[in-house]
């Protein structure tokens, strides 16, 4: 019986402190995630915007003085030696991504929803406009940045490289949605943002490896689309009352 009484009383105790360990775990969670679920200072959101355009103007410059070739010149030799048919399909799948067809009307239904469920007007435009403005800064760059050709495997010999559209479109609306719905509280912060790299990452990866692009595009395309995504967001909370 003793023995019986110590096991159950270890039991309980190991039971207790499991329990302790997960709730604070989860108090621990709150507290970081917290930050990005409050109300954020629009000027701090317009400086992050600039930091990020000040890191594009960077890439921009080393681009144009040839001093990424080295660099992506390894990374893609890398990378086409990962290549195999499943990885093709899986690139190809996910090229629509960064495509102002879908995520424009995507970010339209976004916004829809953010309406409906109580934003501001302004507030809940966040998603299309940054997908409009995204895609108006790509052909911007596009018809001016003809500073790099693209890589040997793409097929349009004469189309600029720099930067990568995709990356930028991706990057902008993923984060501006993500960023919206999560000061809605119509998902949790985590969650939101987590879908939105995610988004990016697979966005900039799958042109990578169809060697539509140079990583220094990428990287590019994604500071630029960072600056697009905090610009919308100093918006919404230069709007929210």
């Amino acid at each position: 019986m003793a023995a019986s009484a110590r096991s159950t009383s270890s039991g309980v105790f190991r039971m207790l402190g499991v329990r302790r360990t997960a709730e604070g775990w989860r108090c621990g969670t709150e507290v970081a995630v917290q930050p990005l679920m409050r109300r954020q200072n629009p000027a701090s959101l317009i400086i992050l915007s600039a930091a990020a355009l000040l890191g594009f103007a960077a890439t921009t410059r080393a681009v144009a003085r040839r001093q990424t070739g080295e660099a992506d010149s390894e990374a893609r030799e890398g990378l086409q030696s990962l290549r195999t048919e499943v990885v093709d399909q899986g690139a190809r799948g996910a090229g629509p991504i960064g495509k102002e067809w879908l995520h424009a009307p995507v970010s339209g239904v976004l916004s829809l929803l953010l309406w409906t469920r109580g934003a501001g007007g302004v507030q809940a435009c966040v998603p299309l406009l940054a997908s409009c403005t995204s895609e108006l800064l790509n052909r911007l760059v596009e018809a001016r940045l003809h500073i790099r050709a693209v890589p040997p495997g793409h097929p349009e010999k004469g189309k600029p490289s720099y930067p990568s559209g995709h990356a930028m479109e991706t990057t902008a609306v993923a984060l501006a949605s993500a960023y919206a719905l999560s000061r809605e509280r119509l998902i949790s912060a985590p969650a939101a943002f987590a879908v939105a790299a995610v988004l990016s990452v697979v966005s900039s990866a799958g042109r990578l490896f169809l060697d539509r692009h140079w990583l220094s595009d990428a990287v590019g395309g994604t500071l630029l689309g960072l600056s697009t995504a905090a610009a919308c967001a100093a918006v919404y909370e230069s709007s929210a009352t």
